[in-house]
């Protein structure tokens, strides 16, 4: 049980900032390497299913260590995994940056999930922790971060890869986000150890894998991941097919991050009690769908109405589908085991989604079935979308605890 204590406004002012800083760091390397991608498949010489594993593997790593960070942090401190995530990845980064062969490409980007995956983990189990009462709102703050790193990521790199004449700078200067993070995080944890707050540490719990509801609830996130990731890899280079008027490729793919993180944080606020998240769920996955049939009939329909009406969906989606396992459980150790479950199960099945997407892109020679399958996924997503309703009676036990 988590014994909530009272936190100042300062206390929140200062989550916000560490939640908003940190979470800033964990996309761009992922998101960089889309606007940059064909450049780098050309000088790696990689297929197009190769040159997804620059985003798949991030995604792998996320669901592998998923199981493994919560161990960790319970060896060495949630604060100091988190700081010590930030740092592998700001290492890794420079390492693919400079990486001089397919091999040690490969190998830095799984350093660089690893990095990812161990510093995301936690958050959601800090989060509960510190803030139960208000984990959509802190949870949209965090998926807002997200979104906002990425869309920065995607808008920028093109332009710093082109004014500094290689791909390399392009991918490897959000180094520097990492160790601006770093810092951020050994300054907030610091603030919330000087508190003391009268936390007990709940115990370890096993995963629900014999849970029909853990299952859906997962499958609905990796769904959800699918299409993000398989878009966060793809849209820039689909987009360089069509004609997106005064919009780049890379801007393009900017407008899905930002509105994104937009839809992300409006969510977390809008979220309100979870008896009400159902109609959000299916409202969300709606707009998802209409926004992948929009990217299926590209170019013959506008692009950017879809990439801007898949983005609202999938980043309203995304802020509820990190609450469903505080919706559906007792306790914050339960709590914690639905997170990971559903991190692990659902990234496995995002990583699978650049890979589908180029695998389709590389054999039918344009995108259209590629999109096709994502609208395909959409609409599996919206016939779960019913089985998804939230237990109230168990969001009030564990928010009083």
């Amino acid at each position: 049980m988590i014994v909530q204590p009272h936190r100042s406004t300062g206390h929140s002012v200062a989550a916000i900032l560490g939640l908003l800083i940190l979470s800033m760091s964990l996309r761009p390397a992922i998101v960089s390497i889309g606007p940059v991608l064909l450049q780098i498949q050309q000088q790696f010489r990689l297929s197009y299913a190769q040159a997804a594993l620059l985003t798949s593997i991030p995604d792998l790593c996320m669901a592998v260590f998923a199981l493994i960070a919560p161990k960790m942090a319970r060896r060495l401190g949630v604060d100091q995994t988190v700081i010590a995530a930030l740092l592998l990845l700001a290492v890794a980064i420079v390492l693919r940056a400079l990486s001089q062969s397919s091999l040690s490409l490969l190998f830095s980007t799984l350093l660089v999930g690893v990095g990812i995956a161990v510093g995301g983990a936690l958050i959601g189990g800090w989060i509960k922790t510190h803030f139960a009462d208000r984990a959509p709102f802190y949870m949209g703050i965090y998926a807002a971060g997200l979104s906002v790193g990425a869309t920065v990521a995607a808008i920028s790199t093109e332009s710093i890869s082109l004014h500094s004449g290689t791909w390399r700078v392009g991918a490897g200067a959000w180094s520097i986000l990492c160790v601006g993070a770093v810092i951020s995080w050994w300054l907030l944890a610091r603030s919330f150890a000087k508190q003391a707050p009268a936390l007990t540490h709940p115990r370890p719990v096993g995963l629900p894998w014999l849970d029909l509801q853990a299952w859906l609830v997962a499958l609905y996130f990796g769904g959800s991941q699918f299409i993000v990731y398989a878009l966060f890899a793809w849209l820039a280079p689909a987009a360089a097919d069509w004609d997106t008027g005064l919009l780049t490729p890379g801007a393009l793919l900017g407008v899905f991050t930002l509105v994104f993180a937009v839809a992300s944080f409006a969510m977390g606020v809008m979220a309100g009690p979870a008896k009400n998240r159902g109609g959000w769920l299916i409202t969300a996955t709606t707009i998802v769908v209409l926004g992948a049939a929009g990217l299926w009939n590209a170019p013959r329909s506008p692009a950017i109405f879809a990439v801007v009406m898949i983005a609202i969906g999938l980043g309203m989606a995304f802020t509820l589908a990190m609450t469903l396992p505080l919706d559906k459980v007792h306790t914050a150790a339960d709590a914690n085991a639905w997170t990971v479950f559903m991190l692990f199960i659902g990234y496995l099945i995002a990583a699978a989604g650049p890979i589908a997407f180029g695998y389709l892109r590389e054999h039918s020679h344009d995108y259209r079935l590629s999109f096709a399958l994502l609208t395909g996924v959409s609409l599996a997503l919206l016939c779960l979308t019913p089985l998804l309703k939230p237990d109230a009676s168990k969001t009030a036990v564990l928010s009083a605890n």
